[in-house]
C-alpha cells in the first residue's frame, strides 16, 4: 500500500527572514541525529528491521538550520525525573530550576536526578526528545534544542521491591493532585515555564468522578499563566489501544475484535480538560501506533515510533527464535524513537543487560556510553514531539495564548492514513467512524485527532497569527427533557439542548446520566465490552463518537454516568442551534424492550 503523508509545506521567505536574519547554516554533526527518523525521514535505515516511510517526520525541514530551534522557550517536564547533569541535556536545564518532590541525601530540592532506585529514566528519554543539545558533537537532538528545560519529577520512584519471578513493585506517592498543582501553576519553579511536557495520564475502564467544580478549579488558574495568554498543556492520550493499563488480558477478545480501542482517552478526565492537548502516537510508517489510545477527546497525533527491537541482536544474544516470536509482535521490529538515556550503562533502558538493537550496552559499535536508547515509544514519546514543535511556534511568536497554538497545531495538520477503516460491531453497523469532515471543513478522526502535526506549517502560520477573538464559554447547559428510552443504533435515546452566541466551536464538553445498569464483566474477567454508545451530533449535523460501544469497561453492575468527556471534532462550526445526545444499546435487538433511560444530557461549548 502506497503511504505517502504528501506534499511537505515550503517555508516562507517572510518567516525566514524574521526569524533567522544572520543565521549560519548548521553542520549535522549529532552523531545519532541519523536515526530520528521523527526529525528527518528520507526513508533511511534506522534502529528497527523495517525502514521508516520516507517524509513520515515532523516536517521541520529547515527549521533548525535556520535558527528556529525554540530559544527563549521554557518547558516544564511532569514526569518521573530529568536528569540534569545528563551530557546531552545539561546545557538547556535551567540551574537550579527543577523542583525534586522528593528529596534524599544525595538529591537536594532541585536535583530530579535517579535516585538510589535507579528507575526514573522516562522523564530524561522524554527531555531528550525536546530538548537536547544540538551540534555539540554528542549523541541526539531535540526538536527544539534550544529551549530550557525545567523538571518537575512528581512520578519519582518512592519505594520499590523486586520481587524477582513475581515481578517488582514500584511505589509514587508524590504523584498527588498538589504536586500536579505545584507543576502546573502553583509552584515558584513553573511561574515562566511557557509550555508543560506530561507523558503520564491515569485511567480505569469506567469514567471517573470529576464534578464541574474539579473542572473549573483547574482551568481557571491553567488560563490564568504567562500572565493571561496561557500555558500550554501538552497530555499524552494513553498507551492502551490493545490492554487495560498495558494488561491485554485485561481486555476482552471481542473488543479487540471490534477495533475500537479498549480504553478511551477521555477516562483520564485531565485529558477533557480545555486547556490540555490530548496527543495520539504515530508510527514510522504513518498508522497509530500499536498501542496508541483513541478517542474524541484526542487533538492531534505526533510521533511515537514502536519498539525499535532489531532480530538479529536478539539471536546473537542467543535467544531462541521460536522465542522471539513467542513474545514480540511484528510491531516490536519497527523503529522506536531515539533519545537520552540516563547516563551510564547500570541503570535506565539501555545497560549491559538483554540488548534489543544495535545501539545497546557498551559493546555497541554506534555508541558505546550507554548514555541514549533506540527502545522510546508510546504517546509518552509522541507527546514531547508535539512539546517541541509548540516551543518552535512560540520563538516564532512569543504573544501566542494557548488557544492560538492549538488552533494552528489543528488547522496546520497533515491528515495521515487517509484510508482508516471504521471499527463496526458483528453485523456491520459502523462503531467509530474513520476520518470524518466538520461542518467546517476540518477532518477529525477518533486515531489521530486533526492529524500529524507540520512543524513548518505551524511555525509558518505561528508567524504575525493573529490572535483568536476573546473565549466565548456557554457554561455548562442541561436538558429539560423527560428521560429517553434507550434503543438500539436504529432508535437511541435522544436529548437536545440548544446552544446560542458562539459561532465558531473550539471544544465541546459533555456529561451524562442513565439508569442503564452495566452487567459486572463475567467471573474470571476483568472487563467486558461496553453495550452502550454514545454519540454528539452538532446543529450542524456532524456526528462524533464520544463513547464507542464495544471498549473495555469494568462496571462492577452500576448505572452508566459520565461527569466529563470531551469531543474536539466540531472546530469552526457554528454552534448555534440544537445539539443531541444519542445514546444507543448496540446489542438489543429490533423491538426488545428498552433495558434503560438517558436520564439527563449537560454541555458546555467552548469557542469565539
Amino acid at each position: 500500500m502506497h503511504r505517502h503523508i504528501g506534499k511537505r509545506t515550503v517555508l516562507s521567505v517572510a518567516t525566514l527572514l524574521a526569524l533567522a536574519a544572520g543565521a549560519a547554516q548548521a553542520q549535522q554533526n549529532d552523531p545519532l541525529y541519523r536515526y530520528q527518523w521523527h526529525l528527518m525521514n528520507y526513508g533511511q535505515s534506522v534502529l528497527g528491521d523495517t525502514r521508516p516511510v520516507s517524509s513520515v517526520d515532523l516536517g521541520i525541514d529547515d527549521l533548525h538550520d535556520y535558527n528556529i530551534r525554540g530559544k527563549g522557550v521554557v518547558i516544564g517536564v511532569l514526569d518521573d525525573g530529568l536528569e540534569i547533569d545528563h551530557p546531552d541535556l545539561a546545557a538547556n536545564v535551567v540551574p537550579n530550576g527543577s523542583k525534586n518532590f522528593f528529596v534524599t541525601a544525595t538529591r537536594g530540592e532541585h536535583d530530579t536526578g535517579p535516585n538510589s532506585f535507579g528507575q526514573d529514566g522516562h522523564g530524561t528519554a522524554v527531555s531528550g526528545i525536546i530538548g537536547a543539545v544540538g551540534w555539540n558533537g554528542i549523541g541526539v537532538r531535540g526538536v527544539a534544542p534550544a529551549a530550557k528545560l525545567r523538571g518537575f519529577n512528581f512520578l519519582v520512584t518512592t519505594f520499590f521491591l523486586d520481587l524477582g519471578p513475581f515481578g517488582q513493585f514500584a511505589l509514587h506517592a508524590q504523584a498527588t493532585d498538589a504536586n500536579i498543582r505545584y507543576a502546573w501553576w502553583d509552584g515558584a519553579e513553573s511561574k515562566d515555564v511557557q509550555v508543560s511536557n506530561n507523558s503520564w495520564g491515569g485511567m480505569d475502564p469506567w469514567p471517573a468522578a470529576f464534578s464541574e467544580n474539579q473542572i473549573a478549579a483547574f482551568e481557571r488558574p491553567m488560563s490564568a499563566t504567562r500572565n493571561g495568554l496561557g500555558m500550554i498543556y501538552v497530555k499524552a492520550a494513553g498507551n492502551d489501544f490493545n490492554g487495560v493499563n498495558k494488561d491485554a488480558a485485561a481486555c476482552s477478545d471481542e473488543t479487540k475484535r471490534r477495533n475500537v480501542g479498549c480504553m478511551q482517552a477521555f477516562l483520564d478526565p485531565r485529558n477533557n480538560l480545555f486547556n490540555v492537548m490530548t496527543i495520539a502516537a504515530v508510527n514510522a510508517a504513518g498508522r497509530r501506533a500499536s498501542y496508541s489510545t483513541p478517542g474524541a477527546a484526542l487533538w492531534v497525533s505526533g510521533l511515537g515510533g514502536e519498539s525499535g527491537v532489531q532480530r538479529q541482536v536478539l539471536l546473537d544474544q542467543g535467544i531462541a527464535p521460536e522465542r522471539i516470536d513467542q513474545v514480540l509482535g511484528p510491531e516490536a521490529f519497527d523503529p522506536a524513537i531515539v533519545t537520552t538515556d540516563l547516563a551510564g550503562c547500570a541503570i535506565g533502558l539501555n545497560t549491559n543487560g538483554l540488548g534489543l538493537n544495535r545501539l545497546d550496552s557498551s559493546r555497541s559499535a554506534i555508541d558505546a556510553t550507554c548514555n541514549y536508547t533506540g527502545a522510546m515509544n508510546g504517546t509518552s514519546a509522541a507527546t514531547p514531539t508535539v512539546s517541541g514543535v509548540v516551543a518552535l511556534m512560540l520563538q516564532a511568536n512569543p504573544k501566542l495564548t494557548y488557544r492560538d497554538v492549538k488552533y494552528i497545531l489543528a488547522t496546520t495538520a497533515r491528515r495521515i492514513h487517509p484510508d482508516q477503516p471504521a471499527a463496526t460491531a458483528a453485523d456491520g453497523t459502523v462503531l467509530v467512524p474513520g476520518w470524518t469532515v466538520n461542518a467546517a471543513g476540518y477532518a477529525f478522526s477518533n486515531w489521530y485527532g486533526y492529524g500529524l502535526v507540520d512543524a513548518t506549517a505551524a511555525v509558518t502560520r505561528a508567524n504575525n497569527f493573529k490572535s483568536l477573538a476573546a473565549l466565548v464559554d456557554s457554561g455548562w447547559q442541561r436538558s429539560a427533557a423527560q428521560p429517553a428510552a434507550i434503543g438500539n443504533a436504529a432508535a437511541p435515546a435522544r436529548l437536545s439542548i440548544p446552544v446560542a452566541g458562539i459561532r465558531k466551536v473550539e471544544s465541546v464538553q459533555i456529561g451524562l446520566t442513565t439508569d442503564y445498569t452495566v452487567a459486572a464483566p463475567p467471573v474470571g474477567q476483568t472487563t467486558s465490552p461496553l453495550p452502550l454508545s454514545v454519540t454528539l451530533v452538532s446543529p450542524q449535523g456532524t456526528r462524533s463518537v464520544v463513547v464507542p460501544a464495544a471498549m473495555a469497561a469494568a462496571s462492577g453492575g452500576a448505572a452508566f454516568n459520565l461527569d466529563l468527556a470531551a469531543s474536539n471534532a466540531f472546530l469552526d462550526e457554528d454552534a448555534t442551534g440544537n445539539w443531541t445526545l444519542e445514546v444507543a444499546d448496540i446489542p438489543l435487538a429490533a423491538g426488545a424492550a428498552s433495558a434503560g433511560n438517558l436520564t439527563s444530557f449537560k454541555l458546555r461549548v467552548l469557542g469565539r
